[in-house]
């Protein structure tokens, strides 16, 4: 965006908010900023602007009430319906990721525990966004990063990981456990969506194939009743 013109009277405080990818995978910022996944209220609002600007662009203006009473006004009512049902469907990742990176209250309690350890302790003050620091909370998203990230990415952990033994030692071996069947959840649920968004896009696909097809036989057989008739 370019400040000091009558399109953008300012330079933007998330310049390309509204056109760039990252608004939605790590945040929108200035230039430079570091990528962030607990996002504030702006960046926030910067990634529904991005998911509006791709995915729920308009196909048509809505009717007057005076003509959705018509069978013409019918058919365009259910055409358009038919476009928000494809458009709900190309918007639901980016809502779902979106979602799951605002700050969650609930897992206030298990920030607090886990950085009673000085190795969780040190890598949060290090990789949590400002977001996560200012509310003492994580999105869905950063506490998997962090959970996965305080672990093996963070070489403090293996000193704790040594000093560990019995019952502590066990139940870290639980939580990994643990931690490693939440994140195959989340696989096999981004596929179950998947799964879904490709079955519908399959039935595109097909409804652009055989409409013409359908078309053409259905002109021919409404040729060849007019004959007959």
């Amino acid at each position: 965006m370019i400040g000091g013109t009558p399109l953008c009277p300012k330079i933007a405080d998330l310049p390309g908010g509204d056109s760039e990818l990252r608004s939605v995978l790590t945040g929108a910022g200035k230039p430079g900023s570091p990528p962030v996944l607990t996002f504030t209220q702006a960046q926030t609002d910067a990634a529904m602007m991005y998911l509006k600007n791709t995915t729920q662009r308009s196909a048509g203006e809505q009717l007057k009430k005076g003509e959705a009473r018509t069978a013409t006004g019918q058919q365009y009512a259910g055409l358009l319906n038919q476009h928000q049902a494809i458009q709900s469907a190309a918007a639901y990742p980016q809502l779902a990721m979106i979602a799951a990176s605002q700050a969650n209250p609930q897992t206030r309690a298990v920030v607090k525990e886990a950085l009673q350890t000085p190795s969780a302790d040190a890598y949060f003050a290090e990789q949590a966004s400002p977001e996560a620091k200012r509310t003492a909370t994580l999105s869905a998203r950063e506490l998997e990063f962090f959970e996965v990230g305080r672990r093996y990415a963070n070489t403090d952990y293996l000193t704790d990981l040594q000093a560990m033994e019995g019952d502590n030692l066990m139940r870290e071996a639980i939580r990994i456990q643990n931690l490693q069947n939440w994140l195959l959840f989340g696989i096999k649920q981004q596929l179950q969506e998947s799964n879904i968004i490709n079955g519908q896009q399959l039935g595109l696909s097909a409804a652009q194939e055989f409409r013409p097809l359908l078309q053409q036989k259905r002109q021919q057989i409404s040729a060849g009743v007019s004959r007959n008739g």
